[in-house]
């Protein structure tokens, strides 16, 4: 028998005998797209204190101060997202909302993969990068992923210093006011997206895939938690550890990229 494949198989069946499937989703998965965790060794926060860039008011006084660290690592950020796609994982999260099999995503990422994937019913607790609110009016503004990043990359290269100023120069303005915007996302400090509808969603699920988190970033890392203490199967897939051992009801080591496709594979066999 194939490695693994009795977890696939077992998966497959929690997902098919489920009424209630909703998926919990980490940097796992974007990393499979070519996108940097932040937390694994040599990622953002290796590189720079997160505590120091990563409030708002902490990652102006960087801009401001450490612009030589800032510059490069910034236009790393930029290609990681402009190259990025979505994987075989975010596909296979679709095509099970398309099977009627997936009740909604949620996510830590805020790259808009799992939405450019074809995932209609996504919450993003951590915001999205390319959803802009206005510091003025407050107003929302949806951009294109990659035609804004093309565009913004282009800018960002000519700048000879990285300042406060030169990246409001370059930055979104809001259609509605015309004021400097900025990305609606979440950091230190400030208050969770969607919490109250997803912990509703976690307690009232009957499986929940768990795919590429290490279970460290509260209150989210409760989520598998509250869904077994519901009565929900957990099917936890990261190649890498499985930080949810006391809950799970299947680990697989795998990527989502090749775990999920097999799975519905599975999912999809004659009875």
């Amino acid at each position: 028998m194939h490695e693994w494949s009795h977890e696939i198989k077992k998966a497959a069946e929690i997902l098919t005998d489920a009424n209630r499937v909703i998926s919990f989703c980490g940097a796992g998965i974007s990393a499979e797209s070519g996108i940097s965790t932040f937390r694994d060794p040599g990622g953002l926060w290796d590189q720079i204190d997160p505590w120091e860039a990563g409030t708002p008011e902490g990652l102006m006084s960087a801009i401001e101060s450490k612009s030589d660290i800032l510059m490069p690592i910034l236009r790393d950020i930029i290609d990681s997202f402009l190259s990025a796609d979505p994987n075989p994982g975010h596909l296979a999260l679709a095509h099970l909302e398309q099977m009627g099999k997936m009740d909604v995503v949620i996510t830590q990422n805020v790259d808009d993969l799992h939405t450019e994937a074809g995932s209609t019913k996504v919450i993003e607790v951590h915001g999205n990068l390319f959803r802009m609110k206005c510091l003025s009016c407050a107003a929302i503004q949806k951009l294109h992923r990659k035609s804004f990043l093309e565009g913004f990359k282009a800018n960002f290269k000519s700048l000879k210093t990285l300042s406060l100023h030169n990246l409001i120069t370059i930055g979104p303005k809001c259609e509605r006011c015309g004021q400097v915007m900025r990305p609606d996302v979440v950091m230190f400090g400030e208050i969770v997206q969607g919490l109250s509808e997803s912990f509703q969603l976690v307690r009232n699920c009957d499986a929940m895939l768990v795919l590429g988190t290490s279970g460290v970033v509260y209150p989210v890392a409760d989520f598998p938690v509250q869904a077994k203490d519901n009565g929900a199967r957990i099917i936890v897939v990261n190649p890498t550890e499985n930080a949810f051992a006391q809950v799970s009801s299947v680990y697989i080591p795998l990527q989502t990229g090749i775990a999920l496709p097999k799975i519905l594979e599975q999912m999809q066999q004659p009875v």
